[in-house]
């Protein structure tokens, strides 16, 4: 094979090769975009949740309660976090071990517990 044939072939070769590297890139960046797009309407501001759960620690000094709770729809699966209360004066009448309802709001993920309430059960029956 004569040598400018082998020229042609390798110059054809890394065209089609990175035509077909753009064509991918491009894709990929129309499906962040979207997902992107998707997310932030999805969270679209402010919002309020209900949330069934069990205060694991109250930490007063900075203003955070740890609660296990159920699945926030829409935000988060069910597990043992942290949040910040709104006003330490929320976390007054609760104590650790106590099953509560508490009311979260915000935009995500800047939530803060707003309200916590003492219930008879804990969620699920744990």
């Amino acid at each position: 094979m004569r040598l400018w044939k082998v020229a042609l072939l390798l110059n054809l070769a890394i065209i089609a090769t990175g035509a077909w590297g753009w064509v991918q890139w491009g894709r990929h960046v129309q499906r962040l975009q979207t997902e992107v797009a998707e997310a932030r309407a999805s969270a679209g501001g402010e919002r309020e949740w209900r949330v069934a759960g069990v205060v694991r620690a109250i930490l007063p000094e900075v203003g955070v309660v740890i609660l296990t709770h159920e699945e926030i729809t829409g935000f988060m699966p069910p597990m043992t976090m942290g949040f910040r209360t709104a006003s330490p004066k929320i976390t007054e009448g609760v104590s650790v071990g106590d099953a509560v309802r508490f009311t979260l709001r915000g935009a995500p993920p800047n939530v803060l517990v707003t309200a916590i309430d003492k219930t008879s059960s804990p969620p699920g029956g744990r």
